[in-house]
């Protein structure tokens, strides 16, 4: 009983629980009750609320065990360092629990994105699937493309003609790739375009049972070699956007749900009135994706990756070509057709290869199609690498790494979609240096970081 009061301190029915930097530990709450047993005071009320038998994980918890810690390296290793370093070895955070926790937090990160987008949306006027209402004052605003000007373009020009004399092209290649590049009017001016860079990065999706003859198929499985059964993937989407020195990474569950998570990025750092250009390999359902998404957009160009184009020559060459050094030769003169921009001389050559040579037709058929479905978004890559304009997806093959692939491939590891999706969220966070404001604030301010020098 309180003096001169008519109320009285309870305890509490159940200790409160932490887990917390410095270890695991409980304590007890009190509830101050009246006569009339009226609780006054409930002491439990003064703490983050938890479930059960939950324990509350404090913010230096989140930051050591959950963003420096499980989303860098093995859940294993994790916990193991976690409780050694707090000295509970015997007690301290179970494996289970830390990868459950991660998970939560990850898909808070992710549900925090979709909530912001949504309510960016909105503001500006566009439907939740990325569509401008009618309302929408920001389409007019949109500026028309910004090239850079004919006079510019000449010494990038001469070199790269100079080049081609180099590479023994006919004096008829040059003048076409002459004609094209003045023609064509393709060529950005960097400091009016934000460039985002679009891929998706699998990894090997959990099975929900395991049995032996699954684990003595894990060696085989990761074989390069195709197989018949091989197991499905969780897709993690990847979108790097940069602008005059700055980017930023997100990460999504879907190519749909990235490009929301884009396009309001864009409309709240004020860039969607610039030329849009992305970036992307050549997944045709992607690419279909990103130019429906934005099909109201005057000034949005698409772009083939070279790393991709390089990639997608070697592996079907060499399906087509019988042996190593026939495929070599041919891939060097189609690289250099490529590189330069001539699509119909390259489906010349590729019309041309002798059928001694040919093992596989139809993988000859397959790059004659591609490079005609693709014809847009080949661009004459050695005028753009001379113009030091981008040219490549290399900015999210960089994000993809970081924030997934380092950590869930290789090693024989495989994820439920949801600890994919939330590794991957939490990366991103230290990707984008913003890890300080989730913990401390519970926000993303969805706002250009400064790039490293």
């Amino acid at each position: 009983m309180l003096a001169g009061t008519a109320s009285c301190i309870e305890e509490h029915s159940s200790l409160y629980k932490v887990d917390g930097e410095i270890g695991r530990f409980e304590f007890k709450t009190y509830d101050v009750i009246n006569r009339k047993k009226k609780t006054l005071f409930a002491g439990i009320a003064q703490f983050p609320e938890h479930k059960g038998r939950q324990w509350y994980p404090s913010r230096g918890f989140k930051e050591i065990a959950l963003i420096y810690g499980a989303s860098q390296r093995s859940y294993r290793q994790t916990i193991n360092v976690l409780n050694r370093s707090r000295y509970q070895e015997t007690g301290g955070t179970p494996l289970n629990t830390l990868r459950d926790v991660t998970e939560t937090e990850g898909l808070k990160v992710l549900d925090f994105m979709s909530r912001k987008s949504e309510d960016i949306l909105k503001k500006h006027a566009f439907s939740l699937s990325g569509v401008p209402e009618l309302d929408c004052a920001i389409i007019e605003a949109i500026s028309d493309v910004s090239l850079i000007e004919q006079v510019a373009l000449q010494p990038a020009l001469i070199a790269v003609c100079a080049d081609m004399t180099k590479k023994g092209l006919s004096v008829e290649d040059i003048a076409n790739v002459k004609k094209t590049i003045v023609d064509n009017k393709v060529y950005e001016n960097p400091h009016q375009c934000v460039y985002v860079h679009i891929d998706d990065v699998g990894v090997k999706e959990q099975k929900e049972h395991r049995n032996k003859k699954d684990a003595a198929k894990v060696d085989f499985e990761s074989q390069s070699e195709p197989i018949k059964d091989k197991r499905p993937t969780v897709q993690n989407t990847v979108a790097r956007i940069e602008h005059s020195g700055k980017g930023f990474t997100l990460t999504g569950r879907s190519v749909s749900e990235i490009l929301r998570f884009t396009l309001a990025f864009l409309l709240n750092n004020g860039l969607l009135g610039l030329t849009i250009m992305v970036c992307t390999d050549g997944q045709r359902s992607l690419q279909d994706s990103i130019v429906s998404f934005f099909s109201w957009h005057k000034n949005l160009s698409l772009l083939l990756d070279w790393f991709h184009v390089v990639k997608k020559f070697k592996e079907d060459l060499s399906l087509a070509c019988k042996g190593r050094n026939i495929r070599n030769r041919h891939l060097k003169q189609l690289l250099t057709l490529l590189w330069f921009g001539l699509i119909d001389k390259a489906q010349a050559y590729l019309t041309s290869i002798p059928t001694e040579e040919i093992k596989n037709v139809a993988a000859i058929e397959r790059l004659k199609g591609y490079l005609e479905r693709n014809r847009k978004r080949i661009p004459c890559y050695a005028m753009r690498s001379k113009l030091k304009l981008a040219n490549s997806s290399n900015p999210v093959e960089r994000s993809n790494n970081l924030v997934t692939a380092k950590r869930q491939k290789h090693q024989g590891m495989s994820w439920s979609a949801n600890g994919s999706y939330a590794l991957t969220a939490l990366n991103a966070l230290i990707a984008n240096k913003i890890t300080q404001q989730w913990v401390e604030n519970r926000t993303i301010t969805f706002e250009l970081q400064a790039m490293a020098a």
